[in-house]
């Protein structure tokens, strides 16, 4: 399976995943990154597959007051791109084709239309121009090199952050705590409560349950509270309990409730598992790092 995910490049005054508008991208602010002189990279995903980019671009672009640049992949074999600036955001197009529509993947939400094809020079204008409204100099070779390029469409949307003029990629920037840990599990996994709670409303035979709405709300807490520094981990540990066993006393009432203790046992006495850097993705994202910036050069945990 290939990647799959919004990246997005802004400026924030702090850290990303706490800029206004942000979360219109999504709400899984996975890795974190620094590119120096304060802009930062966002690795995101969410519910909505596809998301809408254009209105998150401009709200991003009008809360710090400097240009925005994302874009979602899908399964590495292609994506589409969005720049902004304050005031004003470009046409969604599609990479690595910009000339024509993708035969394969929907890159925009249903309600809306599906990138229009464009002409390789006015896409290599648009973001040399974004470069250097973000003060940046881009490599107008680089960028069109890459814009007809065929390969990964992740690596390729790298390659563009780097053709932009940024000092480097850094590497990730650490997590208060392992997300995908204990019983945390319970709600961030691949088939976790949420996902339950969605597959429910769309085959809604019974009334919603309690437990659905829970499930979902707790999960963007969670996902937001990885890079604050001192979360309240325990608690966010006994809600997910919690509603795992409101889950199970109506959809599998004969399952012992120590089962579901065991998953946030220790926690009281900070023995939650270490996060593995193999298991979770961090070790393959910072192989992606350049190098050439500080993890200290933008905003700083709150």
């Amino acid at each position: 399976m290939g990647y799959w995910g919004t990246i997005v490049v802004a400026r924030p005054a702090g850290l990303l995943v706490e800029q206004a508008g942000v979360d219109g991208f999504g709400y899984e602010h996975r890795w974190l990154r620094e590119l120096g002189d304060g802009w930062q990279m966002l690795e995101t995903t969410g519910f909505d597959d596809p998301p809408d980019l254009c209105a998150p671009a401009g709200a991003v672009a009008a809360s710090t007051g400097q240009p925005v640049f994302a874009a979602y992949v899908s399964d590495s074999d292609c994506a589409v791109m969005c720049s902004a600036v304050p005031g004003a955001v470009a046409a969604l197009t599609h990479l690595w084709d910009v000339g024509g529509p993708c035969g394969s993947y929907r890159h925009q939400p249903r309600h809306l239309p599906e990138p229009a094809g464009r002409e390789l020079d006015d896409v290599v204008a648009e973001l040399i121009g974004w470069a250097a409204v973000a003060g940046l100099r881009a490599d107008v070779a680089a960028v069109r090199t890459l814009l007809l390029s065929d390969g990964p469409a992740d690596d390729l949307v790298f390659g563009l952050v780097k053709a932009f003029g940024a000092a480097g990629i850094g590497r990730t920037l650490p997590w208060s705590f392992d997300p995908m840990a204990g019983p945390f599990r319970l709600v961030t996994g691949t088939w976790g409560l949420p996902e339950k709670a969605r597959t429910e409303a769309n085959w809604r035979r019974t009334p919603e349950q309690p437990w659905e709405a829970a499930s979902l709300v707790l999960a963007r807490e969670i996902w937001a509270s990885l890079y604050t520094a001192s979360p309240d981990v325990a608690g966010l540990a006994r809600r997910a309990v919690a509603v795992q066993a409101e889950y199970c006393a109506i959809h599998d009432p004969d399952e012992e409730a120590e089962a579901f203790e065991s998953y946030f046992a220790g926690l009281a006495d900070g023995s939650l598992p270490p996060e593995n850097p193999e298991w979770s993705g961090r070790e393959w994202a910072d192989s992606r790092a350049t190098g050439g910036v500080s993890t200290a050069s933008g905003g700083q945990r709150s």
